[in-house]
């Protein structure tokens, strides 16, 4: 029996720790986006008082939440996710190559 190659088994050890560092990162980005957009949200439905003799409700608007960075960290945890897998793929197919 032979052990796997030295370059490719750091290489594929690189793209796991990668993988699972870019991850865990968008995971925490993409937590981190929800609770911003949901904090914004909350904190504008309180009507503002409206000065005397000003008759229209130029105060209400619909706050619609900025769901871009939610969007991004799903991405980078996604693309964390493949590096993860394609890291350890190649770890596993060094290790059984004669």
């Amino acid at each position: 029996m032979t052990t796997p190659h030295p370059r490719r088994f750091r290489f594929s050890g690189w793209l796991i720790a990668a993988g699972a560092f870019v991850a865990v990162l968008g995971v925490t980005w993409g937590l981190a986006a929800k609770a911003a957009a949901e904090r914004s949200v909350m904190s504008s439905t309180a009507m503002p008082t409206l000065p005397v003799h000003v008759y229209t409700q130029y105060t209400q608007r619909g706050m619609v939440p900025d769901y871009v960075g939610l969007w991004m960290g799903l991405a980078l945890a996604a693309v964390g996710a493949v590096v993860l897998l394609v890291g350890a793929a190649t770890a596993f197919a060094s290790a059984r190559t004669p």
